[in-house]
């Protein structure tokens, strides 16, 4: 236990100078050991200890769309060390070893669960007030459940650590069964939601709120085909009556429209040292200085411009219908610092991603936030649900032209939406379009049946059991349990 002081309150010196300005906390000195876990600033501090880890940060944010995409058929890398990273997932062929499993997606996440169980089990005893213990253990429960529920999506079922004791829970802690992994997941999200506030009464941002419950149970009950149960909860965040599609697609991602409320859950950057989204560094192409599909843009020399190449795939950029305003942010030509005009479709799957920017940004920092759960993915994601249960429905179709005809003024009739499996394709088509560089393809693909069908289309060999990556080497040698 005194380790684990030690770190949190080393982990709290940290924060104060790196999290996000809407989570103020207070003086670094308020928390000496013995004190730790009595005063309400010493457990807010823990509490946000979890939500620096939850966030993903600033170096992994490239992971979390490349490995995501990659692994589809929508995006490519070229070049450099981001090429070597990111080659065993173009090419299948992926193990338990690679350091991004453990430092990106399996560390993080458990570090937030330690730090939320922390807050749970000592919170009784401390001085925070009654209406704060209630806040502050929903909000150590949202984000405990939501850190399983993104582990679910890259691993399967994991180790459902519940507390800090090891003698409680050793070391090697065996799988849950199914059902208890998704029943606590949703438990915890449902009963969490009930103590959460109304999205319009957060006032810092990227802090739960009912939304972030709902969002979050919204997509592992998609994940793991939960239809009727994805009806229910988009119900409860749609009753919310606070979120909205934006108008302007483009618009939804610029630095100045943060915190919009089509944005329900996200990760929030700024253009300073160490805490800045760096995905766009290798979206620009060689020597770029402006794209007339983006005309709000222009790279300066404060700016990175990294070796290595973000690229989207060729099949996935003619998709879009000209008139589509997504493929906006999709560039196919720019001009370069020399001034010439520069095609970049005479290299296969050579075109770029800038759906985020920031004029401001500072080296390789842009201060644009990355949104994890969008309105959009709520309305599609139940459009979804609902073909899935009944087949193509009026709701279903007005649902999914709500959020194609913002950008494309081309609504898709009932009879362009036939049999259940037509309207299904149509809905993972515009999902492509709707969330490109986003992150989502994968869990896409993998929920339609698509992900190995489509990697074995490319020429690659690839297995049934790839819809999950292999648990990391570290955790294995440690748990024998995962073996």
């Amino acid at each position: 236990m005194k380790t684990l002081i030690k770190y949190i309150i080393l982990l709290v010196v940290v924060i104060l100078t790196s999290c996000e300005a809407e989570l103020d906390l207070p003086p670094v000195d308020e928390f000496e050991p013995e004190s730790l876990f009595q005063s309400e600033e010493g457990i807010e501090a823990v509490l946000f200890s979890a939500y620096n880890f939850d966030r993903i940060n600033t170096g992994s944010v490239k992971n979390e769309i490349l490995i995501n995409e990659v692994t589809t058929d929508m995006s490519f890398v070229r070049i450099g060390a981001v090429e070597r990273e990111m080659t065993p997932f173009l090419d299948f062929n992926w193990d338990s070893s690679d350091p991004i499993l453990q430092n990106a997606f399996w560390t993080p996440r458990y570090r937030a669960i330690r730090d939320a169980n922390t807050v749970i089990e000592n919170i009784e005893n401390s001085d925070v007030s009654e209406d704060n213990t209630t806040l502050f253990r929903a909000e150590a429960r949202y984000l405990r459940a939501a850190q399983y529920a993104n582990l679910y999506k890259y691993f399967g079922l994991v180790p459902l650590r519940t507390t800090t004791n090891l003698d409680e829970q050793p070391q090697a802690l065996p799988l849950p069964s199914e059902d208890d992994f998704y029943n606590f997941i949703e438990t915890e999200l449902r009963e969490s939601a009930g103590n959460l506030p109304h999205p319009s009464e957060q006032t810092q941002r990227g802090r739960a709120t009912k939304g972030h419950a709902y969002a979050i149970l919204t997509k592992f009950f998609m994940n793991t085909r939960q239809w009727e149960k994805v009806i229910e909860v988009t119900d409860l965040l749609m009753e919310l009556n606070y979120y909205e599609l934006n108008p302007d697609y483009r618009g939804t991602f610029f630095v100045e429209n943060e915190g919009n409320r089509e944005i329900i859950v996200t990760y929030s950057y700024r253009n300073e040292q160490g805490h800045g989204l760096q995905f766009q560094n290798g979206a620009f192409p060689p020597g770029f200085l402006n794209t007339p599909s983006v005309p709000e843009f222009e790279w300066t020399t404060s700016m990175a411009n990294w070796p290595t190449q973000f690229s989207l795939r060729d099949d996935f950029v003619e998709s879009f219908n000209p008139e589509d305003d997504r493929k906006q942010a999709v560039i196919e030509q720019y001009q370069n610092r020399a001034g010439n005009m520069v095609d970049l479709r005479t290299t296969p799957d050579n075109s770029r991603s800038l759906k985020f920017w920031d004029n401001d940004q500072v080296g390789n920092f842009s201060g644009a936030d990355f949104p994890l759960i969008r309105y959009a993915d709520i309305l599609l994601s139940r459009a979804e649900a609902l073909n899935e249960i009944n087949g193509p429905t009026q709701e279903a179709v007005d649902l999914v032209n709500k959020v194609r005809t913002r950008s494309i003024d081309d609504p898709y009739s009932m009879g362009d939406a036939g049999s259940t499996e037509a309207f299904r394709n149509i809905i993972l088509e515009e999902r492509g379009w709707e969330f490109y560089s986003e992150g989502k393809r994968r869990e896409d693909l993998i929920r339609h049946n698509k992900f190995i069908e489509f990697a074995r289309e490319r020429g690659l060999n690839a297995s049934e059991h790839q819809i999950f990556f292999p648990y990391p080497q570290e955790e294995i040698n440690a748990n024998p349990a995962l073996e």
